[in-house]
């Protein structure tokens, strides 16, 4: 049996997020019931994260490359509905830093709004396509995130 860990909220408030991303709403995004539908959710941690990795660790995610991120592993906690139209922004950080992988929290707030509407944990390994296996994250992309969030490792 999986053991579900709770969210607790204090470590997803927006002061805890140095990184943010606007996301707003698409129509598109809406179900039936007139809610965001939670397949976007996804999407919008996918936005914030990518923003991250391009803003932030200056990676080149073009076709062809050797080695980069992958995600691993996500985790999704939905704590409210959204609505159509509503002006997002998706905080992002690395809350642990290993030697071939690290955590990526994000969070999705209502614009100046404190308290998340939802949370992810996710899993990104530095990998290798050619050799089709993971690496040790680079010593600049190391650096980087140890600079940007004061993580020491």
């Amino acid at each position: 049996m999986v053991e579900r860990q709770r969210v607790n909220g204090d470590d997803f408030r927006r002061a805890r997020f140095r990184h943010f991303t606007p996301s707003p709403t698409r129509w598109g995004d809406c179900d039936r019931l007139g809610h965001v539908n939670n397949v976007q959710f996804v999407r919008y941690f996918e936005t914030g994260r990518l923003d991250y990795m391009l803003r932030v660790l200056e990676i080149d995610t073009r076709a062809g490359l050797e080695s980069s991120l992958i995600l691993a592993d996500i985790h999704v906690v939905f704590l409210s509905q959204i609505h159509h139209p509503s002006a997002l922004e998706v905080g992002s950080r690395v809350s642990r830093l290993g030697d071939r992988s690290f955590d990526f929290e994000s969070a999705i707030f209502a614009q100046g709004e404190d308290a998340p509407l939802a949370t992810a944990r996710a899993t990104c390994v530095w990998y290798d396509y050619r050799g089709d296996r993971s690496r040790p994250i680079p010593g600049r992309e190391r650096q980087i995130i140890q600079q940007f969030e004061g993580i020491e490792s």
